[in-house]
């Protein structure tokens, strides 16, 4: 039976028990079609999200008076006038559109190249407790308990851990 070179799970990396720890960490890994799915479903959801808000923002338009609007435009003939500023609407829209569209070409030609972006810094359970000043005990009651209070001293290290679990247990019960 052949064997399979699996990775060893990391006892202390808290997204081991999840099935897509690879791809959480390493977001690289997904395929293109996963991508395009994803971005599809996103788009067409948040159509549906704003087709679903559409009779809300109508009734809410109309009670701040945009029907104003409707009635200078087509019941007072006004049509004529929009057509006739059509030209001078286009135009600022277009100029507004060159001017973004030129800054988007700045900003990509200053900072284009240059990728600000770095990899988080991986931490390990010894410089955490290094770092905290925390004992086993202590570390041992954070990984452990559901409702935590932590006392802290002036310049962030953590003074006190206290697992108010049972505390909530009790107020529950109450």
């Amino acid at each position: 039976m052949p064997r399979s070179h699996a990775i060893a799970p990391d006892r202390n990396d808290p997204l081991s028990g999840y099935p897509d720890n690879l791809i959480i960490n390493r977001p690289d890994l997904k395929s293109k079609p996963l991508i395009l799915g994803e971005q599809l479903l996103t788009i067409i959801f948040w159509g549906f999200w704003f087709y679903l808000w559409l009779p809300l923002i109508s009734v809410i338009a109309w009670l701040l008076g945009f029907r104003i609007l409707y009635t200078h435009l087509m019941e007072l003939g006004g049509v004529d006038n929009f057509f006739a500023q059509f030209d001078t609407f286009s135009r600022g829209v277009a100029l507004a559109s060159g001017l973004l569209a030129c800054w988007s070409f700045y900003n990509l030609k200053r900072y284009g190249s240059y990728n600000r972006r770095t990899a988080v810094l991986k931490t390990d359970v010894a410089r955490l407790k290094k770092d905290f000043s925390l004992s086993d005990r202590d570390w041992r009651t954070l990984q452990e308990a559901r409702i935590l209070r932590l006392s802290f001293d002036t310049r962030g290290g953590i003074v006190q851990v206290v697992d108010a679990t049972r505390e909530a247990a009790a107020i529950k019960r109450a």
